[in-house]
């Protein structure tokens, strides 16, 4: 475990380097070592967003877009509500340094995507139910 001040010291870089270009960000993640990486994409020094387009690499809809923005990425573990389609939520969370969409009824977990195709995966699901 990364000791917390070298941690946001090293988010601070990362970010400075980026310059608010989140592919920029997503490059020198990519540089990292993984376990250091993986300690950042959970952490309070990036948003959900950033850690959505780390796995991503896309664009969500805009209002998924500002819920991430507005999370951190610390929320992540347990999940952030990124979008609403008729009774359903789909949400996006880390769990062991993978990507998973979650789909629920508000209530109970009713399905979980993994993996790159993830978002596409519960958005086609809650579609088709």
């Amino acid at each position: 475990m990364t000791d917390y001040v070298e941690l946001a010291e090293l988010a601070d870089s990362i970010l400075a380097i980026s310059d608010d270009d989140v592919a920029e960000l997503v490059s020198v993640l990519d540089e990292l070592e993984e376990g250091v990486r993986n300690e950042l994409l959970v952490s309070d020094f990036l948003n959900a967003y950033q850690v959505f387009w780390y796995f991503f690499r896309y664009e969500p809809e805009i209002l998924a877009a500002e819920r991430l923005m507005l999370s951190s990425a610390s929320s992540l573990p347990k999940g952030v509500l990124i979008e609403e389609r008729d009774i359903y939520e789909i949400r996006f969370r880390v769990a062991d340094a993978h990507p998973e969409m979650l789909v629920t009824d508000g209530e109970a977990e009713l399905m979980t995507f993994r993996g790159k195709g993830a978002y596409r995966d519960a958005a086609e699901w809650v579609d088709s139910n």
